[in-house]
C-alpha cells in the first residue's frame, strides 16, 4: 500500500491528490532524508508571511476513538535540522496549547551520525536557547526568533526518561514545553510510540476486549491510518511486531493471565504484505524496538527505501534490484551483513522528536 501511495502521488498531476508531495528544490532542502517528506495536503504549514515557504517536515496525526467519536491528536515530525530550529519553535509555538509536551524519541547523534539538531538547552549552567531564522533569502518580515529556557529537569525512573520543564519564550509571550527524551530515532520509533499510546488507550478502556468484528486487526488498521496521514509510520518489522507484543503482554496483565517471558530476537523476520507487515512474526526484545535498521543516509543513491525485512538469503534476489524498501537486517549480524546495512540505510527514523 505504501508504494502505491507514492506511486499515485508521483503520477497524479492534482495538486489536490491525497499523497503528492512537493518536489520543489526549497522544499526538499528542508527534509532531513530523502526518502521521507509529509505529504503536502496532510502537513504542518509554518505560520510565515503570504508568498514565504511554509513547509516543515511534519504531520498532524488524528487518531478517532471508534466509541465516543473524540479525536487525540499528534503531530509527528523529523528531528529538527540546524539551519531550520526557528522553524521547529515556530511550530510549537503557534501549533501547541498552552503547554506543549514533546516526545523525544531519538538521541541527537546516533552512531556518529546527527539524528536531530540540539533544539533545547540541556543544562543549568547554560539553561537559555536562543534561536532566529536568519535565512538571506526571506525578507525581514519572514524570520522568527525566542528563547528557551531550562526550568528543571529529573530523571524519573517510571518511564526511563529525563523529563525537562522548558519555558518558550517569542516576544512577551511564553509557554510551558515539557519534553521528555527517550534513547531511540526517528519515523518509525514515532509512528510506534503514537500507535501503542492510542491502541493502550483503547485496552485499558475495555475498546479492543470487546471489539465486534473478532476478525479485525487492530493494529493493522491504526497503523494504516497512521501511514495515510504520514508515510513510513511503523517503519519496520521489527517496531510492527513490538506493538503486538506491547499488546499481547498488557492484555494479559488486564486479565490477570501469566505471560511467558519475551522470546530472543529472532533469527529471520517475515517480509511485507504488500507494503504493510504480516501479522505472523516471531517474538523479539523490546530493546530491538531501537536497534532494527530504520532510514539513515539522505547521500544514498537509492531515494527508495529497500524491502523491509529482507534477510541475508533473498539478497541477491531480482527483488533487491528492483524493489529499494528499508532494509531491517537485524543490528548484529556478521560484518558483511553490516557492510551492506551502511551502504543502504537511510534515515534513521524519524524522525522526529
Amino acid at each position: 500500500m505504501e508504494r502505491h501511495r507514492r506511486a499515485a502521488g508521483a503520477l497524479s498531476q492534482d495538486p489536490a491528490h491525497k499523497w503528492t508531495l512537493d518536489t520543489s528544490p526549497q522544499v526538499k532542502a528542508r527534509n532531513r532524508y530523502g526518502d521521507v517528506q509529509a505529504w503536502e495536503n496532510c502537513r504542518v504549514h509554518l505560520k510565515v508571511p503570504a508568498g514565504e515557504c511554509d513547509f516543515i517536515n511534519a504531520s498532524p496525526i488524528v487518531l478517532k476513538d471508534p466509541e465516543t467519536d473524540g479525536e487525540y491528536k499528534y503531530i509527528a515530525s523529523q528531528g529538527p535540522k540546524r539551519d531550520r530550529l526557528a522553524d521547529f519553535w515556530n511550530m510549537i509555538y503557534h501549533e501547541a496549547g498552552e503547554v506543549a509536551v514533546l516526545v523525544m524519541l531519538t538521541q541527537t547523534v546516533e552512531s556518529g551520525k546527527e539524528k536531530c539538531a540540539q533544539y533545547f538547552p540541556q543544562d543549568m549552567e547554560n539553561p537559555t536557547f536562543e534561536f532566529s531564522s536568519h535565512s538571506t533569502t526571506e525578507p525581514p518580515a519572514a524570520h522568527f526568533s525566542g528563547s528557551v529556557t531550562l526550568l528543571n529537569t529529573i530523571y524519573d525512573e517510571s518511564i526511563r526518561s529525563n523529563v525537562s520543564e522548558l519555558e518558550l519564550r517569542v516576544g512577551s509571550n511564553t509557554k510551558t514545553v515539557w519534553h521528555f527524551l527517550f534513547a531511540g530515532a526517528g519515523v518509525g520509533r514515532t509512528g510506534t510510540f503514537i500507535a501503542l499510546d492510542h491502541l493502550l488507550r483503547q485496552l485499558q478502556s475495555g475498546q479492543l476486549l470487546k471489539a465486534d468484528d473478532k476478525s479485525a486487526d487492530a493494529v493493522f488498521n491504526t497503523v494504516n491510518r497512521l501511514r495515510e496521514q504520514r508515510m513510513l509510520m511503523v517503519y519496520n518489522a521489527f517496531q510492527y511486531q513490538f506493538i503486538y507484543d506491547v499488546l499481547k503482554e498488557q492484555t494479559q496483565i488486564k486479565l490477570g493471565i501469566q505471560s511467558a517471558p519475551i522470546e530472543p530476537r529472532p533469527q529471520k523476520i517475515a517480509k511485507p504484505d504488500d507494503g504493510m507487515f504480516k501479522p505472523e512474526l516471531v517474538a523479539l526484545s523490546p530493546a530491538d524496538i531501537g536497534s532494527a535498521a530504520e532510514p539513515d543516509d539522505p547521500e544514498s543513491e537509492n531515494n527508495e527505501a529497500k524491502d523491509v525485512g529482507r534477510d541475508k538469503e533473498s539478497k541477491g534476489d531480482k527483488e533487491n534490484n528492483d524493489n529499494h524498501e528499508a532494509d531491517d537486517d537485524d543490528d548484529d549480524e556478521d560484518e558483511d551483513d553490516e557492510d551492506d546495512e551502511n551502504d543502504n540505510d537511510k534515515a534513521e527514523d524519524e524522525d522526529e522528536s
